[in-house]
């Protein structure tokens, strides 16, 4: 099962690019790699899918495993990277990844076995289930507490425009997910599509809570929050004896 499975098709707008790049990037540079995959543009792939990684995607980071280990064009095989590529993959200890890694990592020599440690140890810098996670995290948060603050009046009631995506490949590339059409004179939004504002903040947050349950299983996703507001609840939380 992959992320996109879990939206329901009234929310669909929730992947669209423009907001996959800002709220899920994760999800974001895997569509890419699965794009550049049908081209058959393998080096362009694996960079996609090590991005997604970075960004909390651990099929992109098994992804990225099997690549190395099986090699394909313009990708040449390495089994010691491959291996130590899936041994990320693996932490959260899902059937298929496991039994690939130990496939695999069963053929290697104690040399091999040795070398593929030292590069998990660091590949596990940055590709840490904890440190993925907690990235991906403060990526959404933040986003999303910047478009809510751009809303003007409630939620409920205030109709808002997204989609304005020039694409390109990087977070640079895409605008604020949030553009307030009320200020447009000849109410044009150009290539963009309406939505209403608390429907599009509850789809985001929903997305992301799918995507926190499909690559890490069971974690709760809290209401996102300022900084103010995290001081203020801590303040408030009983003190412990």
């Amino acid at each position: 099962m992959r992320a996109d499975d879990a939206v329901s098709p009234s929310d669909s707008f929730a992947s669209d690019p423009s907001i996959t790049i800002k709220y899920l990037p994760g999800k974001y540079y895997e569509q890419r790699a699965q794009d550049a995959v049908k081209r058959k543009d393998f080096r362009q792939a694996l960079e996609m899918f090590q991005k997604a990684g970075y960004w909390g995607n651990k099929i992109a980071q098994y992804d990225v495993g099997m690549l190395y280990l099986n090699g394909a064009e313009g990708v040449p095989a390495d089994k010691i990277r491959g291996i130590a590529w899936l041994g990320i993959a693996a932490q959260t200890h899902t059937a298929y990844v496991g039994k690939a890694l130990g496939d695999a990592y069963a053929t290697l020599t104690p040399e091999q076995k040795a070398a593929a440690g030292e590069l998990w140890k660091q590949l596990k810098i940055d590709y840490d289930d904890k440190a993925t996670l907690d990235r991906a995290s403060k990526k959404f948060n933040d986003q999303y507490i910047r478009d809510k603050g751009t809303i003007n009046g409630p939620p409920e009631y205030t109709t808002i425009a997204y989609g304005d995506f020039s694409g390109g490949g990087g977070d640079q590339a895409a605008q604020s997910a949030i553009t307030q059409i009320n200020n447009v004179a000849d109410g044009r939004t150009g290539g963009q599509h309406v939505v209403n504002a608390a429907k599009f903040l509850s789809a985001v947050k929903d997305q992301f809570s799918d995507f926190v349950h499909v690559q890490f299983g069971a974690v709760e996703v809290g209401e996102p929050e300022t900084v103010s507001e995290h001081d203020q609840r801590l303040q408030q939380a009983p003190k412990k004896p």
